[in-house]
């Protein structure tokens, strides 16, 4: 009785390795997400922390996520950093680690709206200026601590909290009456965000990237913790927190699945 037992748990401890380290990391689910009131929608598609480079984000898979994005036609696509993995710096890769970043970042030219983003800690380790010319060479707009107006919606980015300096500045550039959103790699700079903003998106969490049954999400790298791991906030502006695609330091997803955000921004006429 004892062995069965015994050989039981490992057969069940064995089958969530498989499905945490193998199988969830490996989808990619669309989320729903409606905020605010009013006639006018925007449709917004968040992604975040794609690490490429990671085990489970190659350069190909990069292409699909880009195709999937566009199929579901978004007004914008907004992407708040980590497009790289790992903490290397750029000048001790080899050129075909190198090549494979350079391949994967050339995708998102494939965009079917414009893209707007800004870097995150991943990135300012491997080198955020040439992230950023990658990005900008592939039709990307990067605005950490500076602002981009689409359709009349000003658009601030504000730098990661934990390998850049960031700032309120992108707010002082927005025209008077444009609905602002904020664009930020971290939930940790929810504190430069004016309140008058109609919404705010980050990622860095993972979603804890492992969610587990009464725990929840404990590992989140921020100040804030739990409450800012995933999802809604309901601050002010509202907040919301992707749980993103790859996986850093563990390559393992339990409960906490890749995703991209559709949000459907209301905005008075």
């Amino acid at each position: 009785m004892i062995r069965a037992f015994f050989i039981s748990g490992c057969l069940v401890a064995l089958g969530l390795l498989v499905y945490a380290g193998w199988i969830e990391p490996r989808q990619l689910h669309i989320r729903d997400v409606e905020i605010g009131e009013g006639a006018r929608t925007v449709r917004i598609a968040l992604m975040t922390d794609l690490h490429i480079g990671g085990l489970h984000v190659p350069p190909d898979r990069v292409a699909t996520i880009v195709e999937q994005i566009n199929a579901e036609a978004p007004d914008i696509i907004l992407l708040p950093g980590d497009f790289i993995n790992g903490h290397t710096p750029r000048e001790v890769m080899n050129a075909e680690q190198k090549k494979r970043l350079a391949d994967g970042l050339s995708h998102f030219s494939g965009f079917s709206a414009p893209a707007i983003a800004t870097t995150g800690n991943h990135d300012g380790w491997h080198n955020r200026r040439v992230v950023t010319r990658m990005l900008e060479d592939a039709g990307v707009s990067v605005i950490d601590n500076a602002a981009t107006l689409y359709d009349n919606i000003c658009i601030v980015g504000v730098a990661d909290f934990y390998t850049d300096k960031p700032t309120a500045a992108g707010f002082e550039l927005c025209v008077d009456n444009a609905p602002m959103i904020a664009l930020m790699h971290s939930p940790d700079t929810r504190s430069l965000l004016p309140p008058e903003a109609v919404l705010a998106v980050a990622g860095h969490t993972h979603g804890g990237q492992v969610n587990l049954p009464l725990i929840g999400r404990r590992v989140t790298s921020t100040v804030c913790g739990q409450p800012c791991a995933y999802g809604l906030i309901q601050t002010e502006p509202p907040l919301f927190v992707s749980a993103g695609v790859g996986t850093s330091i563990l390559p393992i997803r339990f409960r906490s699945p890749p995703e991209i955000v559709m949000i459907t921004l209301r905005l008075p006429e």
